[in-house]
């Protein structure tokens, strides 16, 4: 199994998060590169935009799966909300559920972790 744990703090870190785990998920289909990429772009920018302090991502992968793990110090959980075409954002768990196999979250000793899991 291979994996990548790597820090962060702020949004501008999800592009060099972005560069490794592509290199982490070299030979996997193009559309499972694509859609982990995204879901690991909007994880990160939730906790950005909605904690302090940042927090770390967890990619593992292996012949059959890759996992997408990002864990921050906030006990609030993120909620699925209705896309609503009258309020900008709000859409990135949206996205989230529809191109992972499955997502969620759960706490932590120190905050929480949110997942997903993608099928290669």
């Amino acid at each position: 199994m291979e994996a990548l744990r790597l820090p962060f703090s702020q949004a501008e870190d999800s592009a060099a998060i972005r560069q490794s785990a592509t290199e982490l998920l070299a030979g996997q289909p193009a559309e499972t590169v694509q859609d982990v990429l995204l879901v690991i772009t909007e994880l990160i920018d939730n906790v950005v935009q909605h904690t302090e302090g940042g927090g770390e991502l967890h990619v593992r992968r292996d012949d059959a799966q890759v996992w997408v793990e990002v864990h921050d110090h906030s006990r609030v959980f993120p909620q699925l909300q209705r896309a609503d075409p009258r309020r900008p954002g709000g859409r990135g768990l949206l996205l989230v559920s529809a191109v992972s196999e499955r997502w969620g979250s759960k706490p932590t000793p120190d905050g929480k972790l949110v997942w997903a899991v993608f099928l290669s």
